[in-house]
């Protein structure tokens, strides 16, 4: 008693060790004395009695295998139309631009051309032909040319001499087409001519016939006025003189152009060309 009296006021946790002494010291003072301490064996095991049953746990029901879901009858599927999609429609390529075979030679482009030979009132008459030659090239659209080299031709459309003097000259000339390359292609225009010579139509026999006529008349003239020979002769020298004068005064004239004459040709209107390689004569 001592001892649970001890423990029990005990209460500082420093004097554990001495309470462990204490302890045994007292369980030596609590046993009565000369008391045997009789070893009990230990005593079997308790054996199951055939009549006690071990109440085991209830063993769980199985589950019921889950019913197989009803089979569905197969629906059939009914093909839908599909809308039907036009094929984009072929783009076609975009046209390639043909190449240009012509070209253009604008209006109011000026040609120099060389007379190919001589013309004169009294060698042509109106519609007549004749030529020249392109002294330089011309330019056109798309790289068309009309080389220089190329022939002109032109018409006679005036030709007149001029009678007893020069006023009555008349000669003129009008471009119609213009060759090159093997072909030929008309033109209108205008031609202004240079160079122009003037020559007496008449020879010396017919001028001596205009002065010997003049002193005729004048002859004939003196004696009708004076009525005497004197007066007759001095009449025929003075009307030698006129009609000399009215000889020289009233020749006729011819114009003309020499070989390599100068034309300056002026276009009326546009000319298309071929293109031609190279300068294409």
């Amino acid at each position: 008693m001592l001892c649970k009296k001890f423990i029990r006021g005990a209460l500082s946790p420093l004097a554990i060790v001495a309470v462990v002494g204490v302890l045994a010291a007292c369980g030596k003072k609590d046993q009565p004395p000369e008391s045997r301490q009789v070893e009990l064996a230990p005593a079997p095991a308790a054996q199951p009695q055939l009549g006690d049953t071990a109440t085991a746990a209830p063993t769980p029901a199985p589950k019921p295998a889950p019913k197989p879901a009803p089979t569905k009858k197969p629906v059939a599927v009914v093909p839908q139309p599909q809308p039907v999609v036009p094929a984009p429609a072929a783009v076609a390529p975009a046209p390639v631009p043909a190449k240009a075979t012509t070209g253009i030679v604008a209006g109011g482009t000026t040609m120099t051309t060389g007379l190919g030979t001589r013309v004169c009132t009294n060698t042509h008459k109106v519609g007549d032909r004749v030529t020249a030659t392109l002294g330089t090239a011309l330019q056109g659209t798309n790289g068309a040319t009309i080389p220089a080299g190329a022939t002109v031709t032109l018409r006679v459309s005036e030709s007149q001499r001029g009678e007893n003097g020069k006023e009555g000259i008349r000669l003129g000339f009008e471009p119609v087409a213009v060759t090159f390359g093997g072909n030929t292609y008309a033109i209108s225009g205008t031609a202004v001519m240079t160079q122009m010579e003037t020559v007496r139509a008449q020879s010396t026999g017919d001028q001596a016939k205009k002065v010997a006529g003049g002193a005729i008349l004048g002859a004939i003239a003196g004696q009708i006025i004076g009525k005497r020979a004197k007066t007759a002769a001095i009449g025929a020298v003075v009307g030698a003189g006129a009609g000399a004068a009215v000889a020289s005064g009233s020749a006729d004239w011819n114009a003309c152009l020499g070989e390599g004459a100068t034309l300056t040709i002026t276009l009326a209107s546009p000319v298309t060309v071929k293109l031609v390689a190279g300068s294409g004569l």
